[in-house]
C-alpha cells in the first residue's frame, strides 16, 4: 500500500490538494470548543506550493461536518514552517455555530484522534479567471451557475442561495452522527435527514447561522467561496469541486457575525480553472491505465492457456497464468492448470451438482489452479491472468496473495463459464474488494476486442475504455431509457435533435448511458459516438434482444441480477423516458421512488415522445395526478415531471426547475 503522504494528491478533478487532515493530538476540550492538532499529507507538487506560496493554499472543512453545523477554524495561517516531514500539522478548533444541530456535547466525542475534517487546496493564481474567461466558459457550456448570479468586473462572483432553509427531519442519534462522519456513504445518509423547507426570505438573525443550497454544475472549474462578504460569512467548506459539485444541493452554510439580521445572504467566490503547466504536470504525475499488456498480447497468451489442459478435472480448464515483471515477461509466464492429482472419478451429473458446494463435505476436490500459485517463489508482485473470472476459492487464494503484496493485477478472458460476458451478484461484490484491495482488475473482453479496465464511480464499478477513463470520471450522465423497437424516421430525428440540444447546454462533458440493447438504445448509442461524448451500457443476460456493443464503458449481469442492476444507472444525473414497454415502466417506477426517498435529487423526470403527439405518456401523468389527489404520492412530483416531444422545452425546464444561469 502507497502511504498517504507518498500520494500525488490530485483526482481526476484536477484540483492539487492534501490528502485528507486527520486528527492527531487533543490539546483541549471546552464546552464550546475543542482544539486540535491536524495533520494534512503533501506531495511534492503541494510542498513546493506551501514554501513558494503559501498564501495561496485555503483549508476546505469536510462538507458533512460543515453540514452538521461544525465550523473548524486554524489559530494562525498556514506556512512552510508547519512542514513535518511529508505532513503539515496546523492547530484547529472546532465550535457549533447553527442552532438545530447537535452541538459538540453530542459532536464532541467524535473529534479525536484520526477523524478526517478537512483538506488544503491550492488556489493557483495563474488559473484564477477574468470576468471574460468567466463569460466564455459560461458560452461554452463548460459550467452552469446560479440563476442569481452576477459578475463583476474582476472575474469574482457573487450569487444569492435557493430561499430554502435545511433542517433535520428528526434528531439524530449519537450512533447515527458516528456513521455519517465515518461511513463512506455517510453524507447520502446525511441527506435523508437533512431536508429543505422553503421560505419567502431566508433571515439569519444577529449570532446565529443557517444552512441553505444553490445550483451549480462544475466540469472543470473549481469555485472558492470567498469569507467575510458583508451579507453573510460562510464556513470553511469553501472549496466547490469540479465534477464534485454538481446538482441543486449545494450546501451552503452561512453565519451572521454583525449585530444585525441579514436578510437573504449573498456569498462571493472566484472561478479557478487550470492553467496549461498545471495539466502537463498532472499528464506526468497520473499512473498508466491502460495495464501492462494489449489486447493483442493477451489473445497471444490465452493460445498458450488453451494448450494446457486438465487431465484430472472433466469438467472446466480452469487454467492460470503468473506473470512476474521482467523483459520476457510474457513468454516466461508460468501455466497452471486445475484438478486434483489424480482424475476425478464423479460422473458428469453429479459433477454439477458438487461443483457449487464449496463445503469440506463436498465431493469434488476444488482443486484450482490458483491454489497452485506459491507466494514464496514469487519476488515482485506479478500479474495473475484467469480465463475466467474468479470462484469464491479462487477469489480467496488471489485475495491472500494480495495481502500478502504478491500480486498487482487481474486480467480474465470470460466473466463466466456457463453464462458467457455476464457476471453474478457475487462476482460484483468481488470486484469491489479487489477494488478495496488496491488490485487492478482488466478484463480482455471479446465483446469489443478492447482491454477493458475496471473502476468505481460512485460507489459502482464499470468496465472502461482505459483512453476514455478520465472522461468516464468527469462526465455528467443521462440515463437513456426505452423499448428495444426500431424507431421511426421521425423518432429518430426527434431523438438526434434532443441528444444536440443536451450537449448545447451541457457541454461535451456529458455521456449516456442505456441498457445495451437494440431500438431507442442502440440510436442514443450511436448518436452519442457520433458526437463524441460518452456511451456506455448496462448489458443483461436476456435473450429477447441483441447488444450494442460499441460503447466505451459498461458492466455485465447475469439475469438474477436484474433488479440491482438497476442501481448502476445512479451514476446519472439525468433520467430521460423515451417510448417504452414494461421494462420502462418498472424503470420510471424505481427512478420517481428513489428520488421519493432522497436516494438520488429531485430534479425533473423526462418522459419524451419520441414518435411524438406526446399523447403516449399521457395517461401515466394522469396517474401520478391520481397518486397525488389520494396522497398516495408527493405533490412535488408533478412540479419535477416533464412530458414533451420538444427538445427546446426539455431546456426549458432543466434550466427553470434547476435554477441556472
Amino acid at each position: 500500500m502507497m502511504d498517504r503522504s507518498k500520494r500525488d494528491n490530485r483526482s481526476f478533478r484536477g484540483v492539487l490538494q492534501s490528502g485528507d487532515g486527520v486528527i492527531v493530538r487533543v490539546l483541549e476540550r471546552t464546552s464550546g470548543k475543542i482544539t486540535f492538532e491536524t495533520a494534512f499529507g503533501l506531495s511534492r507538487h503541494m510542498i513546493k506550493r506551501l514554501k513558494t506560496h503559501p498564501e495561496h493554499l485555503v483549508f476546505s472543512e469536510r462538507s458533512r461536518i460543515a453540514r452538521l453545523g461544525i465550523r473548524i477554524a486554524g489559530s494562525h495561517p498556514v506556512s512552510a514552517g508547519h512542514i513535518r516531514g511529508d505532513s503539515l500539522v496546523i492547530v484547529q478548533q472546532a465550535t457549533s455555530v447553527i442552532s438545530g444541530y447537535p452541538g459538540l456535547g453530542e459532536l464532541g466525542d467524535f473529534f479525536d484522534v484520526g477523524l478526517p475534517v478537512g483538506r488544503l487546496v491550492f488556489c493557483d493564481p495563474e488559473a484564477l479567471l477574468t470576468s471574460e474567461r468567466v463569460l466564455e466558459a459560461i458560452e461554452r457550456a463548460e459550467l452552469k451557475l446560479p440563476a442569481s448570479t452576477s459578475i463583476s468586473s474582476d472575474g469574482s462572483i457573487v450569487i444569492a442561495p435557493h430561499k430554502v432553509v435545511c433542517r433535520l427531519r428528526h434528531p439524530i442519534d449519537k450512533a447515527t452522527i458516528g456513521r455519517i462522519l465515518f461511513h463512506e456513504n455517510g453524507r447520502q445518509m446525511l441527506n435523508r435527514f437533512q431536508v429543505r423547507e422553503a421560505v419567502p426570505a431566508l433571515v439569519i438573525p444577529p449570532g446565529q447561522g443557517v444552512i441553505t443550497t444553490c445550483s451549480m454544475y462544475l466540469n472543470e472549474h473549481y469555485v472558492v467561496l470567498q469569507s467575510g462578504f458583508a451579507l453573510g460569512r460562510n464556513l470553511p467548506a469553501t472549496v466547490l469541486d469540479p465534477i464534485k459539485t454538481r446538482g441543486v444541493r449545494i450546501y451552503l452554510e452561512i453565519v451572521n457575525g454583525s449585530g444585525q439580521p441579514i436578510v437573504n445572504p449573498l456569498i462571493a467566490a472566484r472561478i479557478y480553472g487550470a492553467p496549461k503547466g498545471r495539466r502537463r504536470e498532472r499528464r506526468r504525475g497520473r499512473p498508466a491505465s491502460h495495464g501492462r499488456y494489449s489486447f493483442a498480447q493477451m489473445t497471444g497468451l490465452a493460445g498458450r492457456l488453451e494448450a494446457h489442459r486438465s487431465k484430472t478435472c472433466s469438467f472446466i480448464d480452469k487454467p492460470a497464468a503468473v506473470i512476474e515483471p521482467g523483459p520476457d515477461d510474457l513468454k516466461t509466464a508460468r501455466i497452471l492448470v486445475n484438478g486434483p492429482d489424480s482424475p476425478c472419478g464423479l460422473a458428469p451429473s453429479r459433477c454439477a451438482v458438487e461443483r457449487r458446494n464449496y463445503s469440506v463435505k463436498s465431493a469434488c476436490a476444488h482443486v484450482y489452479a490458483t491454489s497452485r500459485i506459491d507466494p514464496d517463489k514469487i519476488g515482485r508482485p506479478a500479474v495473475i491472468v484467469l480465463r475466467y473470472f474468479p470462484n469464491l476459492l479462487e477469489h480467496r487464494d488471489i485475495i491472500n496473495l494480495a495481502c500478502r503484496g504478491k500480486v498487482e493485477a487481474l486480467y480474465f478472458y470470460e466473466a463466466s463459464c456457463e453464462h458467457g460476458p455476464f457476471l453474478s451478484q457475487e462476482d460484483h461484490g468481488r470486484l469491489l474488494e479487489y477494488h478495496a484491495f488496491g488490485l487492478r482488475v482488466y478484463w480482455v473482453c471479446g465483446l469489443n476486442n478492447r482491454i477493458m479496465v475496471h473502476t468505481i464511480r460512485d460507489g459502482k464499478g464499470y468496465f472502461v475504455v482505459p483512453e476514455r477513463l478520465a472522461a468516464f470520471h468527469k462526465s455528467m450522465f443521462f440515463a437513456f431509457y426505452g423499448s428495444t423497437l426500431a424507431l421511426s424516421r421521425e423518432g429518430r430525428q426527434r431523438l438526434g435533435r434532443l441528444m444536440d440540444a443536451l450537449v448545447s447546454f451541457w457541454g461535451r462533458n456529458i455521456g449516456i448511458v442505456t441498457g445495451g440493447g437494440s431500438g431507442v438504445m442502440e440510436v442514443a448509442n450511436t448518436m452519442a459516438r457520433e458526437r463524441g461524448i460518452l456511451s456506455g451500457a448496462n448489458f443483461l443476460d436476456i435473450t429477447d434482444q441483441p447488444m450494442t456493443t460499441d460503447v466505451d464503458f459498461c458492466q455485465v449481469f447475469q439475469d438474477t441480477c436484474r433488479h440491482s442492476r438497476q442501481k448502476w444507472f445512479e451514476i446519472a444525473s439525468f433520467p430521460i423516458f423515451n417510448v417504452g414497454g414494461l421494462g420502462s415502466l418498472e424503470e420510471l417506477g424505481i427512478t420517481l421512488c428513489n428520488m421519493k426517498l432522497s436516494i438520488m435529487e429531485q430534479v425533473p423526470v423526462v418522459l419524451f415522445d419520441t414518435e411524438g403527439d406526446r399523447c403516449f405518456w399521457r395517461p401515466m401523468q394522469e396517474q401520478i395526478e391520481t397518486m397525488v389527489r389520494f396522497g398516495r404520492a408527493p405533490a412535488w412530483i408533478r412540479d419535477y415531471l416533464l412530458i414533451t416531444d420538444d427538445p427546446g422545452e426539455v431546456i426549458r425546464v432543466y434550466r427553470d426547475r434547476l435554477h441556472l444561469f
